[in-house]
């Protein structure tokens, strides 16, 4: 539960790739025979006839049965997540070999051809957008993640074949594809238990999901557009002609008194996640501080924005901005005033400008931030989400100096942060929110992302998601001895605690105004 996983995009051998996903897939194969091997058991006519003789004794095995069998723990959904690896093993491999483009496209045949083979009529769903609604429920029963994962994985090494014959193919494998998920349709049937605790606890199969679901659209016969930020931005489109996801213009407001005032500036990325969380309404007075540094607060108003100003000895000044997450769920903005809601969500994944976005430019201008002193953006979930996309957008970075940003929980991985620009994205296996954008996550020179389990609870599928848990994994972050994040460290310098180092606080309270943007 404590281990660290960092990619920061350094070169490996492709040989070993292959060898890698090679092993988790044969793992995989022997978890998925476990799995029948149970259901076998459990479907034995003599089980229920020896349940009278000892009642007990056989209500134990049923039980042990069920856990193998069904369920987020199965022998199946494990399997789900090893061949997910592999599958990731192996596109890792493709793109060492073929490039990026050429893996993506890769991918992209897969996912077609698996929208196609769900939605086409006979199949194991129904057909239209009902095909679709059905697809999504089936595709998140253990044995279909297994399956699709299976045929995904058989379709990355068909092309890595081929890249070894001497270049892609990508008709041929087009009717690999074909093949493979048209006999995964013939497989699915309906077992839907648990779905919404496997989706939790199978992130990767939301990923895959939330990437096919623009070639789910379009095989079913339904307007398609491009990709996952397509498909957000034909939601936020609803907003010209009904009040769903209506964007608003946005107020921003200094808080005359501050809240939990910092004794120090941060001494790392853990204190300055703290921060992040004191702004979010989740938090509590008994959740306390990191190492204490931040002074006693009760429950935030929604809308907060924090900017700590940090002073070193020698006079530099540098700034972090602390964006907490989503704080209002419906689709209607100004509901309940804040920003920080669903339409800020959709507009961010679709690459669009946000009331969050403007709220913290808005905080960074009355702060007086100077052109010349680096910015530090921090976020949790949607909060991160919109530090990637202000660190992304030029006309922001034109104003002001964002050097670094880091993300918990987010779903960045489709955002462009311009090389140059540090970044650590901090991501649980099991929380599902990262997955979001339908993009698998990569390291690169200037972007670490840190892995780490931090275990599943079936009566909280979210726990993974929480800030709690994210803090805990900032903590071993700090305490990491890994080159990419004592990289973030050292470039980063100015934003923390050093011998004579001071920091100010800016507090500012975001709402959403009755005025439409136009």
């Amino acid at each position: 539960m404590s281990t660290l996983t960092v990619d920061s995009g350094l070169a490996v051998d492709p040989d070993q790739l292959d060898a890698a996903a090679a092993q988790l897939a044969a793992v995989a194969a022997t978890l998925t025979a476990a799995g029948t091997a149970a259901l076998a058991a459990a479907a034995d006519p003599v089980l229920p006839l020896t349940a009278a003789a000892a009642p007990a004794t056989a209500a134990r095995a049923v039980a042990a049965l069920a856990r193998v069998a069904v369920g987020a723990g199965s022998a199946a959904a494990v399997a789900a997540d090893v061949l997910a690896l592999a599958t990731r093993v192996e596109l890792a491999a493709l793109r060492y070999r073929a490039g990026d483009r050429a893996a993506d496209a890769v991918l992209a045949v897969a996912r077609r051809a698996a929208a196609e083979a769900v939605a086409a009529p006979g199949s194991a769903g129904v057909t239209g957008i009902a095909g679709v609604t059905g697809v999504v429920a089936v595709a998140l029963a253990a044995d279909t993640a297994h399956r699709v994962q299976e045929a995904t994985h058989r379709v990355l090494v068909a092309a890595a074949g081929q890249v070894a014959a001497g270049g892609l193919d990508l008709g041929a494998l087009r009717r690999t594809a074909t093949a493979e998920f048209g006999a995964v349709d013939d497989r699915v049937r309906d077992d839907v238990t648990g779905v919404g605790l496997l989706l939790a606890a199978h992130p990767e199969v939301a990923e895959q999901l939330v990437a096919t679901t623009p070639d789910l659209l379009a095989a079913a016969g339904l307007p398609a557009p491009g990709g996952v930020a397509g498909v957000a931005g034909a939601l936020t489109s609803l907003g010209a002609v009904t009040p769903l996801f209506r964007e608003t213009a946005v107020r921003v407001t200094p808080v005359p008194v501050a809240r939990a005032v910092p004794s120090r500036p941060p001494n790392g990325l853990a204190e300055v996640l703290d921060g992040v969380v004191h702004q979010s309404t989740g938090y509590t007075a008994a959740a306390g501080s990191v190492n204490g540094r931040l002074g006693p607060a009760g429950t935030p108003r929604p809308g907060g924005i924090r900017l700590e100003r940090v002073t070193q000895a020698d006079g530099r000044v540098a700034w972090i901005a602390e964006v907490p997450g989503t704080q209002d769920w419906t689709p209607f903005p100004g509901a309940t005033g804040t920003p920080m809601d669903l339409t800020t969500n959709l507009r961010a994944v679709a690459g669009q400008p946000t009331a969050t976005g403007a709220a913290v430019v808005s905080a960074l201008r009355q702060a007086g931030v100077g052109p010349g002193e680096p910015v530090l953006l921090a976020g949790h979930s949607q909060g991160g989400l919109t530090a990637a996309a202000l660190a992304a957008d030029p006309a922001v970075t034109a104003e002001f100096r964002i050097t670094h940003v880091l993300t918990a929980g987010s779903p960045v991985d489709g955002t462009a942060v311009p090389a140059g620009v540090r970044v650590v994205s901090l991501e649980h296996t099991g929380d599902v929110v990262p997955a979001l954008d339908g993009r698998a996550a990569r390291g690169s020179a200037d972007r670490a992302v840190v892995v780490r389990d931090a275990g599943q609870d079936p009566a909280d599928p979210l726990r993974a998601h929480g800030w709690d848990a994210y803090l805990d994994t900032a903590a071993l972050a700090d305490r990491s001895d890994d080159a990419a994040l004592r990289r973030f460290r050292e470039s980063g310098s100015a934003f923390f605690d050093a011998p004579g180092a001071r920091v100010d606080v800016f507090d500012y309270t975001a709402e959403r105004v009755a005025a439409r943007v136009s």
